[in-house]
């Protein structure tokens, strides 16, 4: 038996379907038809027992599952422990960062780095602290810039940065009236607020819940379109005054009783041995930072 007959059988046990399947694993219906056929023939015993379109498990099937997940899943492992070694070797260095960032801080972080390692390839991409915490633990990447998420025992965050959560508002809007505003002020009229579950939100609900208020919450978007929200009219917002340009037609107003930061740390795993380039940027990072803040 192979490896590709051994996840095809558990691709088709969690479907229950060889069509679904065959869409998922990018081949064509027959072949992975054959595949299994020839998988029950090496064994002596059928894996599935059809019922109208639908593939069930036998009793035979059923026990030979968990093997056969054990081997696919000890195949992953194996893969994922590939790629570390080649990264150690090769000193690529990945990372990811979410957004909002300071506006250029990740250029500029890597054009000062590339000064004196030039033959370091980086590789990066955005993505939501979640992903981010996430590719982390499966080794998808060796550093996260990133909010805080949910401790966890595998991840070491190092706080980099942190800059003041402000209240903004369109400029027609009459909760601009007030030099100042109680947090009770924002249940007057719709509020924007971030994806359900992100750091921005969080910390958000997290300021509501100790002010004993539950807002108005019309809006749910990206940290790159609420400024556009508010501008549009569409409701008061929180945005982190990391240096990021504020459009025009906004107002920032200062609220009492509100000490909201928004942090940004970077992110690696306790487990794994950095490579010799991964150790460089590591140190430039925090270096930079130091001259950065």
């Amino acid at each position: 038996m192979t490896l590709a007959q051994l996840n095809y059988f558990v691709k088709v046990a969690e479907n229950g379907h060889l069509t679904q399947t065959a869409k998922e694993l990018l081949i064509a219906q027959p072949s992975l038809t054959q595949a299994i056929r020839k998988l029950e023939e090496e064994l002596g015993f059928l894996l599935f027992e059809k019922k109208g379109r639908a593939l069930f498990l036998t009793k035979e099937g059923k026990e030979f599952l968990p093997y056969a997940k054990e081997v696919v899943e000890a195949s992953k492992k194996a893969e994922q422990t590939k790629k570390h070694i080649y990264q150690r070797y090769t000193g690529n260095i990945r990372f990811a960062y979410t957004r909002p960032m300071p506006p250029n801080y990740i250029p500029n972080l890597l054009r000062e780095f590339f000064k004196t390692n030039k033959k370091i390839n980086i590789e990066s991409y955005s993505a939501a602290t979640a992903v981010i915490l996430n590719d982390l633990k499966e080794d998808k990447i060796d550093f996260g810039f990133c909010s805080g998420g949910k401790e966890d025992p595998e991840i070491q965050m190092i706080p980099l940065m942190e800059y003041p959560i402000k209240l903004v508002v369109n400029q027609k809007d009459p909760l601009c009236e007030n030099k100042q505003l109680h947090p009770s002020d924002l249940m007057r009229e719709p509020g924007i607020s971030y994806t359900e579950g992100s750091a921005m939100d969080r910390e958000i609900q997290r300021f509501f819940k100790e002010q004993g208020i539950t807002p108005d919450i019309h809006y749910r978007t990206s940290s790159e379109e609420i400024q556009n929200f508010v501008v549009c009219g569409l409701g008061w917002a929180f945005i982190a005054q990391n240096g990021t340009p504020m459009m025009s037609g906004l107002k920032i107003i200062e609220m009492s009783e509100m000490r909201l930061k928004r942090v940004t740390y970077l992110a690696m795993r306790k487990d794994r041995e950095l490579s010799k380039n991964a150790q460089k940027f590591l140190d430039f990072v925090l270096s930079y930072n130091e001259k950065f803040l």
